[in-house]
């Protein structure tokens, strides 16, 4: 299995679209909330330029979003998706460190991302740490930052 990464092009905001639903639907929680939530399916074209697409046999099996922050100093992980069928492959780890040279090409010292509660062991493994809780639309989540080199 070589997984391939490119930069995303506007024809693939369909595709990353329902990747992502797919991915948020298949752990099973907030399924109804999810499925009414247009921005659960959507990729603003205005991300495109910022997303780095991972391909198996020129087919997308993930992505990563990563948008300067608030500061010059920090970037935000704005979107890590990567398909069911592809998961336990390593695939979001590739999408992560992608997006960590990302980070660094913006000139950021940290890498921040707001995930769920099942997200815990990949980000703490990734020597990502706790930096507060945050009000989502859905459940209250975890603010995760990863200080950058």
């Amino acid at each position: 299995m070589t997984v391939g990464i490119r930069t995303a092009r506007a024809e693939d905001r369909e595709t990353l679209g329902a990747l992502k639903l797919r991915s948020s639907l298949a752990w099973g929680d907030h399924v109804e909330a999810l499925q009414a939530l247009p921005e659960a399916s959507e990729v603003p074209a205005e991300h495109v330029p910022h997303i780095a697409v991972a391909e198996i046999a020129g087919k997308i099996v993930g992505f990563v979003t990563v948008l300067p922050g608030n500061s010059a100093a920090q970037a935000e992980l704005e979107d890590l998706f990567v398909a069911p069928e592809a998961w336990r492959r390593g695939i979001g780890s590739l999408l992560l460190a992608e997006a960590e040279r990302s980070a660094i090409a913006l000139g950021a010292r940290s890498l921040e991302v707001v995930a769920g509660e099942r997200a815990r062991p990949f980000y703490q493994a990734s020597g990502f740490r706790f930096a507060g809780i945050v009000a989502t639309l859905l459940a209250p989540a975890i603010r995760w930052r990863k200080d950058l080199p």
